[in-house]
């Protein structure tokens, strides 16, 4: 079953484009045979320079990795996500764990 669970998502995308992007980078996963079900996906950010999204995701065997998706021509690429992608990240992780249990998402 995809889980379209994030800790962040650049609120300048609209659901709808997240969620068509996320089914993207789970497909270009499962063609490389990484097991999405011990993964989770992080965030999903939004470079404007470059009209790219970078999504990024981490399972029980890597460190945090990323697929940046072109936003006109789909075209796909994988790296580390930037420290500050993962900062941000971080930081949402951080405020929803000080919420009170029935305040979480």
């Amino acid at each position: 079953m995809k889980d379209y669970s994030l800790y962040y998502y650049d609120q300048r995308l609209a659901e709808a484009e997240v969620i068509e992007l996320l089914n993207l980078a789970w497909e270009e996963l499962y063609e490389l045979e990484f097991d999405q079900v011990f993964g989770a996906w992080r965030g999903v950010h939004f470079e404007p320079e470059t009209d790219t999204v970078h999504i990024t995701w981490e399972n029980m065997y890597h460190v945090p990795l990323m697929v940046s998706i072109h936003r006109v021509t789909r075209a796909i690429r994988h790296d580390y996500p930037l420290d500050e992608f993962l900062e941000r990240e971080q930081a949402e992780i951080e405020r929803l764990r000080a919420l009170p249990p029935g305040q979480r998402r």
